[in-house]
């Protein structure tokens, strides 16, 4: 198709098209969802259009033709244009039959076809199967921080595992703040060694941020056995002097001073560090300001033979 330039030639099947007020409704719900703006905007932008939001989703046929109009005059190359309006097209109620054709009209590149039909499924709130798309191999990353960001964030995904197999699979640099802090929160769910360790890997104000927002997670979980393995698994980690430091302040005369378990967990961490802290200690510990649903004095024990059992 030469001719995708000419708007009446695109949408020759019903050259007066016009976007039904559901389905505006419904993009302007997912915008909401995503910080107010969504991918398509932002590619929008990376082909000269300025103030996307005045022209998606459009309101009225000629908004369409305007939206066509200024894709079409941006100096981008014609497959970063057509990608566009393959994105468009996949809006018209057919099953995808007109944005298909006109792919396989212009020769759309496999990996433009495979990454619209990602970030289409991902504004749709389609996150599983935009996620069998966007870790597609023959994809070089675009938007990963903020795919990552709107996997970990929005509040109609609810899979904490569907984050991580993003970051994993695709290996994106993650550098802004908010989305460090959002991935870490999934890290933090997911294994509290794992996300110990990433943590390390950033700066130093942000590896004590995550750090105290780690022991957050933990000791702030819902009660229960989980919450007490994963208090021990915390507990049991290899902090560095600086850490341990951290560690003690913060349980002791920072934020996480009133967390469930505080003391219980500067006193057990004694023990696992090799401090002088006897059971009898600890059950002085717990008669103040603890957290009993986490069994403490068993866990303590339970360190204590394994303990003896490694000296052996």
């Amino acid at each position: 198709m030469d001719d995708f330039e000419n708007f009446d030639t695109l949408f020759a099947a019903d050259r007066s098209f016009a976007y039904g007020e559901q389905t505006i409704t419904k993009i302007l719900k997912s915008r909401r969802s995503v910080d107010n703006e969504l991918l398509i905007e932002k590619l929008l932008k990376t082909l000269g259009v300025e103030r996307p939001h005045d022209f998606y989703p459009p309101r009225s046929n000629q908004t369409l033709r305007d939206l066509h109009s200024q894709i079409i005059d941006s100096p981008s190359p014609n497959h970063h244009k057509q990608s566009l309006l393959y994105y468009i097209l996949k809006d018209i109620p057919d099953n995808n039959s007109t944005a298909s054709s006109f792919a396989r009209a212009v020769y759309l590149p496999e990996k433009y076809r495979i990454f619209i039909d990602g970030i289409w499924l991902l504004d749709r709130g389609d996150f599983e199967n935009a996620l069998d798309y966007l870790t597609e191999p023959v994809l070089i990353p675009t938007f990963p921080e903020e795919i990552l960001y709107i996997l970990c964030t929005h509040p109609d995904q609810r899979d904490d595992q569907l984050p991580l197999a993003y970051y994993y699979t695709v290996s994106p640099a993650v550098t802004t703040p908010k989305v460090i802090a959002a991935l870490f929160s999934k890290l933090a769910l997911s294994s509290v060694t794992d996300a110990f360790f990433w943590s390390r890997k950033q700066g130093e104000t942000s590896h004590k941020n995550l750090f105290e927002q780690l022991i957050t997670t933990v000791l702030n979980g819902p009660e229960g056995a989980d919450r007490a393995r994963r208090s021990v698994e915390l507990i049991h980690l290899p902090f560095s002097k600086e850490e341990e430091t951290w560690f003690e302040t913060y349980l002791t005369d920072g934020k996480g001073k009133s967390l469930p378990g505080a003391k219980d967990a500067i006193t057990v961490r004694g023990m696992t560090s090799g401090k002088s802290i006897t059971m009898a200690g600890l059950a002085e510990a717990n008669t103040g300001k603890s957290d009993h649903t986490m069994e403490w004095s068993s866990l303590g024990s339970s360190y204590e033979q394994d303990s003896m059992t490694s000296a052996r």
